[in-house]
């Protein structure tokens, strides 16, 4: 059965004429009338009866339209279906360590809810990418930036270590502390400057280079480090401690090469869940 005898078919039924269906379907009407003949050959049945003005459809005609009908609208709605398909809208996006899970969590699923076809993939912050989620110390000249959130540094240290019985800490009081030290961190630079500027000993008892390990030395009760806040907010095991006479903070934002705009729909779709990324601990 074919679909273009289908459409005559419909059309016929529904113009009460095989001539008119004709016109409809821009054929001769010996083709309609040839379709006709080969569907009833094919059902064994009659779908119309002829007449002086025209057709009508038979009990098996009447029976056979809403099935026609049907047919033709779902493979109207398959050709449709790719006809429409949005186009991938690819994007490489790379990542610096050590950021809020639940932030990121939160631009990657506002992205992907609101843009259609985007075709994401997540790389490493030094690797090639169309734009990176970096803090604003690690942008290039070459590059915009667009603000997301800021992280406040604050001092990590096991429950009843006897800085936590105060509100906040004085740098003074650092000296000669066993602290547990980050080799990726962006406040290195301030931080070192203020403990030489005050000539505090930094009692160093290790190094890492990833938050998790120091905050489970930290947890252990090995020392103290200095972290952005967010690292310990899903911790039980860690209290945290602001600095009264020094702030640190790291601002996070989006990156992108100025001779390469990225599309507006992302920016756009940022700028719509800032606060809600923004308000996440």
């Amino acid at each position: 059965m074919e679909l273009r005898a289908l459409r005559y078919f419909v059309s016929v039924y529904e113009e009460l004429s095989l001539s008119r269906a004709a016109k409809r379907c821009f054929v001769a009407q010996p083709s309609v009338s040839a379709a006709i003949h080969q569907l009833e050959s094919e059902l064994d049945c009659q779908l119309f009866i002829r007449h002086s003005k025209g057709v009508s459809p038979t009990r098996d005609g009447k029976t056979f339209y809403p099935h026609a009908i049907k047919v033709m609208g779902d493979i109207q709605a398959m050709q449709q279906l790719f006809q429409n398909k949005v186009p991938l809208l690819p994007l490489k996006i790379g990542l610096m360590p050590f950021l809020s899970g639940e932030r990121i969590g939160q631009i990657i699923k506002g992205w992907l809810d609101n843009i259609q076809g985007l075709d994401l993939t997540v790389v490493d912050w030094n690797e090639e990418a169309d734009a990176r989620i970096v803090s604003s110390t690690m942008v290039s000249q070459n590059e915009s930036f667009n603000k997301l959130w800021c992280d406040e540094y604050v001092l990590a240290m096991p429950a009843g270590h006897p800085l936590s019985l105060q509100k906040t800490v004085k740098l003074r009081q650092l000296d000669g502390v066993p602290f547990i030290s980050r080799t990726f961190c962006d406040a290195l630079d301030s931080w070192n400057f203020a403990i030489q500027k005050q000539n505090i000993q930094i009692n160093t008892k290790a190094t890492f280079s990833t938050e998790e390990y120091a905050l489970d030395l930290v947890a252990a009760g090995l020392g103290i480090s200095l972290v952005p806040s967010h690292s310990t907010t899903l911790r039980t095991d860690i209290i945290t401690r602001e600095i009264s006479d020094i702030h640190l903070e790291r601002i996070v934002g989006l990156a992108y090469k100025i001779d390469h705009p990225l599309p507006s729909q992302l920016l756009t779709t940022i700028d719509k869940f800032k606060d809600r990324i923004e308000s996440v601990t």
